[in-house]
């Protein structure tokens, strides 16, 4: 019960967001008359919130799958139900509902490009410049066959938002600390404090790679151009090698 608890804790942050969403919920328990709406925003969240707190229930899903209980918490339609319980109470209630409404929105809300975790946008894909830039230096031309390159693991998850049509030879399911974490060798070659350029050569042959991308300041033992690999393009931090890997 602990570990749920915990779960539910780290889930719900400062705790006000869960306190407007059971508020609403309970409101709309003795307010709403619409049979539908009920199924929906009342009966089904609250069923839902009821099993997460079960011990049992704890215990079957984490034997199919372990360390992501916290998604049960997903299935809530918190956001809806706060404002459609919001919108309920300004409805039957114009005054003091604005009131009501304002008082909670000044005391548990904050403006969200205060964040540490917000910054302004480079681009309109909302990614930044550099991983669009390296992108489309590799991208394959219109009708091509898809490229294979190896980028730095901070640039991973960009690519992927950005692009299907380039493939890499490891992804999340080597990064992410909390899964378990498969085992890749290119990955762990990026890892390592000085690259030695012959190994490099013989994992982006052996995982296909076209092009592979290293960070400027990288130390790398031996020269590329001694492994048919060549600077193709560059970005401020960032160089572009051509493999000596054919295309498909």
């Amino acid at each position: 019960m602990e570990n749920i608890i915990d779960i539910f804790k780290a889930y719900n942050g400062t705790g006000y967001y869960c306190i407007l969403f059971i508020a609403a919920l309970i409101y709309l328990w003795f307010s709403e008359e619409d049979k539908s709406i009920r199924a929906i925003l009342v009966i089904a969240p609250t069923i839902i919130q009821i099993l997460f707190f079960v011990p049992y229930f704890y215990m079957i899903y984490n034997m199919l799958d372990e360390g992501t209980y916290y998604r049960i918490l997903w299935l809530l339609p918190m956001t809806l139900v706060i404002a459609y319980a919001g919108c309920k109470v300004i409805g039957d209630n114009t005054k003091m509902g604005l009131v009501i409404m304002s008082m909670i929105l000044i005391i548990s809300g904050s403006l969200v490009y205060t964040s540490v975790n917000m910054s302004r946008a480079e681009n309109p894909y909302h990614l930044p410049a550099e991983a669009v830039a390296l992108c489309d230096m590799v991208m394959p031309e219109e009708g091509e066959e898809r490229v294979w390159v190896a980028f730095p693991p901070d640039m991973v998850h960009f690519v992927r938002q950005y692009t299907t049509e380039i493939q890499m030879p490891y992804g999340r399911e080597s990064i992410v600390e909390s899964w378990l974490r498969e085992d890749n060798d290119m990955y762990n070659l990026y890892l390592m404090q000085v690259m030695p350029a012959d190994r490099l050569a013989e994992l982006a042959e052996r995982y296909y790679c076209n092009y592979v991308i290293l960070e400027r300041e990288r130390q790398v033992d031996g020269v590329m151009e001694d492994y048919g690999m060549h600077l193709v393009g560059e970005t401020d931090n960032y160089l572009v090698y051509r493999t000596a890997v054919p295309f498909w």
